[in-house]
C-alpha cells in the first residue's frame, strides 16, 4: 500500500477540524507516518478474529454475517 493512497481523507479531514497553514502541514505528515501501520494493525486484527476462514470484504466489516 502506497502512503498517498490516503492523502486526501487526510487533508480534508484536517482541514475540516480547522487546520491551517504550518500547522496542517505538520499534522499532515504525522497523521501520513501512521497511515501503514494502522493498516497493517487493522490487517492483523482481521487476521487474527478470522483465523483462516475466507469470508468476503462486505462479510468481514459487517460481522453479523460472519460465524464464528
Amino acid at each position: 500500500m502506497y502512503k498517498g493512497d490516503f492523502d486526501v481523507e487526510i487533508l480534508r479531514d484536517l482541514i475540516n477540524e480547522g487546520y491551517e497553514g504550518h500547522e496542517l502541514l505538520e499534522k499532515f505528515i504525522s497523521f501520513r507516518e501512521q497511515v501503514p501501520a494502522a493498516f497493517n494493525n487493522m490487517m492483523n486484527d482481521i487476521f487474527e478474529k478470522y483465523k483462516g476462514k475466507t469470508y468476503t470484504l462486505e462479510e468481514v466489516f459487517n460481522d453479523d454475517d460472519c460465524d464464528e
